[in-house]
């Protein structure tokens, strides 16, 4: 289950509100940055996606120049600005997997992250684009591209706020990297680090094997095989967006 953070999303409606911005991509990242006091620049950084450095008032966001795709590195600085909008220390530093959500450990991180997708997709503006839509890849692309964020990252936004309950997991080389799980979803534990299994068409694109464009319907042992409320007769709705370029996998599950 995403945990919600209201001042985090506080924070990010009232930058939105103070900006006067009323769609996605009216201004860069990068104005909105400078507006606020910060300046933004790329360097080869070793070991983070980017960090920070201010006083209250001014500071300099840092984004790791080697990350490939624009969507990460707009991602990665309006997780920055959170940090500077939600807590005004002087320094932090943040991994990849501060940013793409995997540590679960740490407030600041997390909060970081839920005021960067609420300020890159606020909450009415995903809400009207999303409805009526059916939920499968083709939308989840085309919400990636409205907004001009990841796949990944309109993925655990839908996960959180969209219409229909469902989990999303990322696999990558042959493993379940990690997951999110709407509140709503019936069962709420995908176990992280193990191989994907057999029964799931995830693992045949490990394989090398095609796999279908379209939702099919595969045993729910495949991907909740720890809990007790599922039946070995149980089926989950599957649908798979690869990511050939990171041998990874985004797969979303719903009942």
């Amino acid at each position: 289950m995403i945990e919600k953070d209201p001042i985090a999303a506080a924070n990010a409606k009232k930058l939105i509100q103070t900006y006067f911005i009323k769609y996605p991509r009216q201004y860069t990242i990068e104005q909105i940055i400078n507006a606020e006091g910060l300046a933004y620049q790329e360097e080869n950084l070793s070991g983070c996606a980017g960090n920070i450095v201010f006083s209250e008032r001014h500071g300099v966001i840092t984004v790791n120049s080697n990350i490939k795709e624009q969507t990460q590195k707009i991602f990665t600085a309006a997780h920055e600005l959170g940090h500077f909008e939600n807590e005004r220390t002087k320094f932090k530093a943040c991994s990849f997997e501060d940013i793409a959500g995997i540590k679960q450990t740490s407030p600041v991180e997390r909060s970081a992250n839920y005021f960067a997708s609420e300020f890159l997709m606020h909450q009415p503006w995903f809400e009207k684009y999303i409805k009526g839509k059916k939920l499968d890849g083709r939308l989840l692309k085309d919400t990636a591209s409205y907004f001009n964020v990841s796949l990944s990252a309109a993925a655990i936004r839908y996960t959180d706020i969209g219409s229909y309950p469902c989990a999303i997991a990322m696999s990558t080389d042959g493993k379940v990297k990690w997951s999110v799980i709407n509140k709503n979803f019936p069962v709420q534990f995908i176990r992280w680090g193990v191989k994907v299994s057999d029964l799931s068409y995830t693992s045949d694109f490990f394989k090398g094997d095609e796999i279908p464009t379209e939702t099919e319907d595969v045993p729910a042992r495949a991907w909740f095989r720890d809990s007790f409320y599922i039946k070995d007769s149980d089926r989950v709705f599957e649908f798979n967006i690869p990511m050939k370029n990171y041998n990874s996998i985004l797969t979303v599950l719903y009942f």
